[in-house]
């Protein structure tokens, strides 16, 4: 079999399956791309999830800053001579 043999087979392939291949070909890169665009979307919710999660921790920080800071101020308030009596954890005071 020589060059032109084979030429002639590849041409005459091409010209019956072609055209399928080439839809089959463009099939494949339209599902990948689909894929592709699928991994975004879930990467971008697994972002949006890790920002609302930071945001709830730091909010919680914020309030037990905000509990520290008003249990300073109560500390600081009492009478001198006073005992310090703390907070319990429903914040009422707890007898000494």
């Amino acid at each position: 079999m020589n060059f032109d043999d084979v030429f002639w087979y590849i041409v005459i392939f091409l010209f019956l399956f072609g055209g399928s291949t080439a839809g089959f070909v463009q099939h494949l890169q339209s599902r990948r791309h689909k894929f592709k665009l699928a991994m975004a979307r879930e990467k971008i919710k697994l972002e949006e999830a890790r920002a609302k999660l930071a945001e709830e921790q730091n909010r919680q920080t914020a309030l037990e800053v905000r509990k520290a800071e008003l249990e300073i101020e109560r500390y600081d308030r009492r009478i001198p001579g006073m005992l310090s009596v703390p907070l319990s954890d429903n914040g009422a005071e707890e007898a000494p």
